[in-house]
């Protein structure tokens, strides 16, 4: 099989440039999360969404290049298939960069995922509190095991 090594260094210089996007949106997205912006995420989640798809497209154009060669479809594959000739040696340094920002972007999704998971108990919180249902602390029963204590009170009366 006959590939051009210019369309895959290009596809990669492609991967590269939407891994540095995805991780200047999740910068953007985590500081909306922590000033509490949330009208302002969809527009960042958009942009996200369009980001992924075209990691997805290369990846998906990369299974087939290692179909095709009869190599594994995963990371190893590919690595793989970079180590083959000359030609493709010399983008393995590339890629090996993506790779690395991938995971630091990675690492920022799931940091502001937690902060997502953080501001829904926190407004669950309150929205309990407001139907007069405060959360049910965890006690201790005599053999050591937490057990939740639940109650009910009302917070105003008309």
């Amino acid at each position: 099989m006959s590939l051009d090594i210019n369309a895959l260094r290009q596809m990669i210089a492609q991967d590269a440039a939407a891994v540095s996007q995805l991780k200047q949106l999740l910068v953007d997205e985590r500081n909306l999360l922590e000033q509490r912006k949330l009208n302002e995420l969809q527009q960042i989640v958009d942009q996200k969404i369009v980001l992924v798809d075209q990691l997805n497209t290369n990846a998906k154009q990369r299974q087939q290049i290692l179909n095709t060669l009869g190599l594994p479809t995963n990371a190893n594959g590919w690595d793989l298939f970079l180590q083959r000739n000359a030609a493709t040696l010399s983008l393995r340094d590339e890629w090996k960069l993506v790779i690395s920002e991938f995971e630091d972007c990675q690492k920022m999704n799931d940091i502001n995922g937690k902060l997502v998971g953080r501001t829904q108990q926190t407004v669950n919180h309150l929205l309990g509190l407001l139907r007069g249902k405060g959360t049910a602390p965890s006690l201790y029963n005599a053999q050591g095991a937490k057990t939740q204590y639940s109650s009910s009170y009302t917070v105003a009366k008309a």
